[in-house]
């Protein structure tokens, strides 16, 4: 594969030009100077020369993270004229320069250089962070109300000049959304001030089992850039054709479980029940304490008791009342491991075999009867070292699905319990394992 590194400045517009009225009143960005600084074939392809000189270019991505790109940016470069200095060392400008990395033509990465650091010798390590990064450093208003997952995440992703300036973060359009709709209260917390990445990460990405990637694009015949933004459901996201296969391309790999710090196994809901007894005079009320615990049997004997006890208001319950309570409150934890695999595997298509690339946010087919692998996971981590392609490393993160014969429960996301039982909850807040 060809990697291709560009950095440069970006200038953001509202694309009104008659000649694309659909696109109208839409967010657009331009180039306004853009430079090839890094190219992994360089003088290797007959008849090209080495565009740039960069050092252990290296881009990193995660699912439902902004991702960065690294490099050293040496002083002075060997060529066939002698010392020189590198003629693309002043091209990244902290806070100005924007880099793309492009993986055979295709956008991987899109960021801003956020960090610089001078060495001795003069040479420079740059940072960029993506382009979700942006999102955190701009703040917004919500107000208390009633919400969907989906309807946030149009909120927060949409153009906002008044709260997100000039950036090309303005340029988001929706793409393909395949994630279930649920709702979200947020009357009970009042209106709230946060960053509109905190707002996404909070009420949406942290409770989704999704996948969200973005694409550039352009308006057809222009240099008018934009993203989409996919919020996919497992089944939803491509497939590559290449498989990881122990013996083949399988280099090592890392099993991790580890137990969370929002799972919980056990839920115990107290209330009062009110009982009358006899008849006018002579009847008697009294009030008995009761509770119902609602437990996943799986998780308890995998992983000892972990559990939570709520409060519900109100003297009308009952144990079925209680039960139902428990059990929509367990819905809001993990009561498995989480289990990721690392595998650094080389890629086929580097070595020129002509078959699909692997890469991020990719269905890959793992394979290593040795350990008793054969399933499909997507690709949710990796790092990709430009000028290093045999040191890839790609993650692949396991939802609530069988793998190697280890079963792990379905996590439900629900983002609140105020929309259930009437007169819930108050909570005691304490998490007592056992």
């Amino acid at each position: 594969m060809r990697y291709k590194v560009y950095a440069g400045t970006v200038e953001t517009f509202e694309n009104r030009n008659g000649q694309w009225a659909v696109f109208s009143n839409r967010m657009r960005f331009r180039w306004t100077k853009k430079v090839l600084v890094y190219d992994s074939c360089g003088d290797s392809v007959e008849g090209e020369e080495t565009e740039g000189v960069l050092i252990e270019p290296l881009v990193e991505l995660e699912n439902k993270s902004a991702g960065v790109f690294t490099c050293r940016v040496p002083y002075k470069i060997e060529t066939r004229f002698g010392t020189l200095k590198n003629p693309y060392y002043d091209s990244f400008v902290m806070g100005q320069t924007w880099v793309m990395v492009e993986e055979d033509s295709e956008c991987i990465f899109f960021g801003k250089v956020t960090e610089y650091e001078r060495e001795f010798n003069l040479d420079k390590s740059i940072s960029a962070d993506g382009i979700l990064k942006e999102l955190e450093k701009m703040q917004t208003r919500l107000e208390a109300d009633s919400y969907t997952n989906l309807g946030l995440l149009d909120r927060t992703m949409r153009a906002n000049k008044s709260d997100k300036g000039d950036s090309p973060v303005n340029c988001m359009e929706k793409g393909n959304v395949t994630v279930e709709s649920r709702s979200i209260d947020t009357t009970e917390t009042g209106d709230q001030f946060g960053s509109f990445w905190s707002i996404l990460s909070t009420y949406v990405l942290d409770k989704d089992e999704g996948y969200l990637r973005l694409r550039l694009a352009n308006d057809p015949g222009t240099a008018n850039y934009f993203f989409y933004y996919d919020y996919l459901k497992e089944e939803d996201v491509p497939k590559t054709g290449q498989t990881i296969e122990y013996g083949v391309n399988m280099l090592d790999f890392t099993w991790n479980e580890k137990l969370s710090s929002d799972m919980v196994n056990s839920v115990t809901a107290h209330g009062i029940q009110t009982t009358k007894k006899g008849w006018w005079i002579f009847a008697k009320t009294t009030y008995d304490v009761i509770t119902a615990t609602c437990s996943d049997t799986f998780s308890i004997n995998n992983y000892g008791l972990i559990s939570r006890h709520i409060y519900v208001d109100g003297k009308a319950n009952t144990e079925d009342s209680l039960y139902e309570a428990a059990s929509k409150e367990l819905k809001n934890y993990k009561q498995s491991a989480e289990p990721t695999l690392t595998v650094k595997s080389f890629d086929r298509r580097d070595a020129g075999e002509t078959v699909e690339k692997l890469g991020y946010l990719l269905r890959t087919h793992i394979l290593s009867e040795p350990h008793d692998i054969d399933r499909w996971m997507v690709c949710t981590k990796v790092k990709l070292p430009l000028d290093g392609p045999n040191s890839k490393e790609f993650t692949f993160g396991l939802t609530s699905k069988k793998l190697s014969k280890r079963v792990t429960s379905i996590f439900d996301a629900v983002s609140s319990i105020i929309t259930g039982v009437k007169g819930l909850i108050g909570h005691i807040n304490e998490v007592s394992t056992g």
